[in-house]
């Protein structure tokens, strides 16, 4: 089962850079009625969105704030059972301004229930998301 899960989350990556760059219904056909979705900006805002519902309001901000944001990722980590470890990197343009960022660091932690993802959650740090997902280097 995890090495479908590993399977999962990679698509579940390529699914989300569609859903934005293109509109796509993809990631929202992955998603469980109950998912928890913590993106980075869970951390500075203390916001966790919940279901598919969640997630579109979600990706709908993005948009707002960004012409682009891309998930670059590097290497999928089977993390026990049911969980996957994505690490890897994010691109970005905002959209007031045009800036560019390049973030070197993250990391997504998965949890999928019978083919579907129930959780997500993002980290800024590797070594945090390693630790997380009760891995190491």
């Amino acid at each position: 089962m995890s090495q479908e899960n590993v399977e999962r989350a990679r698509r579940l990556t390529e699914a989300y850079n569609r859903t934005f760059s293109e509109g796509t219904p993809d990631l929202y056909e992955v998603l469980d009625p109950e998912v928890e979705w913590v993106p980075m900006s869970a951390l500075l805002m203390r916001t966790r969105y919940h279901g598919p519902d969640g997630v579109r309001e979600w990706v709908e901000e993005m948009k707002r704030d960004w012409t682009t944001f891309e998930v670059r990722p590097e290497r999928y980590l089977e993390a026990g059972g049911d969980r996957v470890l994505t690490i890897g990197s994010w691109r970005a343009q905002g959209r007031a301004g045009g800036v560019p960022l390049d973030f070197p660091q993250a990391g997504w932690l998965t949890q999928w229930r019978k083919g579907k993802l129930v959780l997500l959650q993002t980290f800024t740090d590797r070594n945090e998301a390693l630790e997380a997902a009760g891995l190491s280097e």
